[in-house]
């Protein structure tokens, strides 16, 4: 199904104005390339806007979990949240299931132990890479019906890991004034 719309769309990471009267054709027209597609993961990994993915996650177990009621969660259990659905949308890319089921639902949000925190930090990280390598690759690497379908799982892993890489930022602020 097409969409048409008459939006202006700004797309932070690339930082470009596009006046978009059909929906459809914007990952058609702007990601197909894959070029800004992978300079987005290149910030992100990098830590252009934000820091580094690693320095933000460079935290404590004891600080990970800390959770005192004032925000809705802790890092922790925001990072868990993040691998999940990166975890998903890698899987889709690798040829697995294309829509969520109660597997995902059931553990979002979960409050994970805060041992699990190092395997957590990695996985989390490691996604990214790969997202970033499928995102780079010649040919491209995918085992989704097409390549939209590729590049759009793609901006929604960039998209939705840079948002929570943005709340872990917050979080691990606030536990500067909070030690646990």
């Amino acid at each position: 199904m097409r969409r048409k719309s008459n939006c202006l769309h700004f797309d932070a990471h690339v930082g470009i104005f596009l006046r978009v009267h059909d929906q459809s054709d914007l990952l058609q027209n702007v990601w197909m390339d894959r070029t800004a597609l992978v300079e987005v993961f290149k910030q992100i990994l990098e830590g252009y806007d934000i820091h580094k993915p690693e320095t933000i996650l460079k935290v404590s177990q004891k600080s990970a979990a800390h959770h005192d009621g004032t925000l809705p969660y802790s890092l922790l259990t925001n990072l868990a949240h993040a691998n999940l659905w990166q975890g998903f949308w890698l899987q889709k890319l690798a040829g697995g299931r294309k829509k969520s089921s109660m597997i995902e639902w059931r553990d979002d949000f979960r409050v994970p132990e805060p041992s699990e925190l190092e395997a957590l930090r990695f996985e989390f990280i490691s996604g990214l890479r790969e997202a970033a390598r499928i995102a780079g690759s010649d040919p491209f690497e995918h085992k989704c019906t097409n390549d939209e379908e590729a590049v759009e799982t793609l901006v929604r892993i960039a998209v939705h890991g840079s948002y929570h890489l943005g709340q872990m930022v917050l979080l691990k602020r606030s536990l500067k004034g909070n030690k646990p």
